[in-house]
Protein backbone atom coordinates (compact mmCIF):
# COMPACT_ATOMS: atom_id res chain seq x y z
CA UNK A 1 0.00 0.00 0.00
CA UNK A 2 1.52 2.99 -1.05
CA UNK A 3 1.65 5.49 1.87
CA UNK A 4 -0.06 8.62 0.41
CA UNK A 5 -2.54 6.73 -1.01
CA UNK A 6 -5.49 7.98 1.61
CA UNK A 7 -4.23 11.60 0.82
CA UNK A 8 -7.30 13.47 -1.31
CA UNK A 9 -5.62 15.37 -4.71
CA UNK A 10 -4.91 18.45 -4.84
CA UNK A 11 -4.36 21.28 -8.15
CA UNK A 12 -3.73 24.35 -8.63
CA UNK A 13 -5.59 27.06 -10.21
CA UNK A 14 -4.38 30.43 -11.08
CA UNK A 15 -6.17 33.77 -9.97
CA UNK A 16 -5.23 37.46 -9.98
CA UNK A 17 -3.80 39.25 -7.02
CA UNK A 18 -6.59 41.29 -6.49
CA UNK A 19 -9.19 37.86 -6.81
CA UNK A 20 -6.97 36.40 -4.61
CA UNK A 21 -7.74 39.08 -2.02
CA UNK A 22 -11.08 39.06 -2.28
CA UNK A 23 -11.11 35.30 -1.77
CA UNK A 24 -9.49 35.84 1.38
CA UNK A 25 -11.83 38.80 2.66
CA UNK A 26 -14.55 35.91 1.61
CA UNK A 27 -12.51 33.41 3.96
CA UNK A 28 -12.12 35.34 6.66
CA UNK A 29 -15.51 36.58 6.93
CA UNK A 30 -16.91 33.41 6.22
CA UNK A 31 -14.90 31.67 8.91
CA UNK A 32 -15.91 34.32 11.42
CA UNK A 33 -19.27 33.89 10.31
CA UNK A 34 -19.55 30.21 10.79
CA UNK A 35 -16.95 29.60 13.97
CA UNK A 36 -14.44 27.58 12.59
CA UNK A 37 -11.19 27.70 10.26
CA UNK A 38 -11.77 26.60 6.72
CA UNK A 39 -9.09 26.52 3.96
CA UNK A 40 -9.52 27.43 0.28
CA UNK A 41 -10.78 23.88 -0.87
CA UNK A 42 -13.88 24.32 1.74
CA UNK A 43 -14.34 27.83 0.41
CA UNK A 44 -14.62 27.18 -3.10
CA UNK A 45 -17.30 24.39 -2.56
CA UNK A 46 -19.22 26.63 -0.39
CA UNK A 47 -19.12 29.57 -2.83
CA UNK A 48 -20.07 26.68 -6.29
CA UNK A 49 -22.60 25.42 -4.39
CA UNK A 50 -24.12 28.59 -3.36
CA UNK A 51 -24.32 29.35 -7.14
CA UNK A 52 -25.98 26.04 -8.39
CA UNK A 53 -27.99 26.01 -5.56
CA UNK A 54 -29.29 29.72 -6.37
CA UNK A 55 -29.29 30.13 -10.57
CA UNK A 56 -30.43 33.22 -10.20
CA UNK A 57 -27.69 34.69 -8.71
CA UNK A 58 -25.27 33.70 -11.82
CA UNK A 59 -27.88 35.29 -13.53
CA UNK A 60 -27.62 38.16 -11.24
CA UNK A 61 -23.93 38.59 -12.25
CA UNK A 62 -24.30 38.19 -15.58
CA UNK A 63 -26.80 40.57 -16.15
CA UNK A 64 -24.93 43.42 -14.00
CA UNK A 65 -21.32 42.08 -15.25
CA UNK A 66 -17.99 43.94 -13.12
CA UNK A 67 -15.17 45.40 -14.81
CA UNK A 68 -11.98 43.79 -13.93
CA UNK A 69 -11.59 47.20 -12.31
CA UNK A 70 -14.86 47.45 -10.10
CA UNK A 71 -14.33 45.57 -7.27
CA UNK A 72 -16.66 47.98 -4.62
CA UNK A 73 -19.40 47.11 -7.26
CA UNK A 74 -18.80 43.11 -7.12
CA UNK A 75 -18.11 43.37 -3.14
CA UNK A 76 -21.40 45.56 -3.39
CA UNK A 77 -23.24 42.98 -5.38
CA UNK A 78 -22.17 39.61 -2.89
CA UNK A 79 -22.74 41.52 0.60
CA UNK A 80 -26.33 42.45 -0.31
CA UNK A 81 -26.96 38.83 -1.57
CA UNK A 82 -25.54 37.92 1.21
CA UNK A 83 -27.99 39.68 3.21
CA UNK A 84 -30.41 37.71 1.67
CA UNK A 85 -29.07 34.64 2.72
CA UNK A 86 -30.15 32.72 5.71
CA UNK A 87 -28.32 30.02 5.23
CA UNK A 88 -25.03 30.72 7.11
Amino acid sequence: MHWCSDLPEYTSIRVRKDTKKLLERTLIELEARLGKRLDYDELLRILARSVRARPQLLKLLIINPVEEHDLDKAQRLLRSERRRDTRF
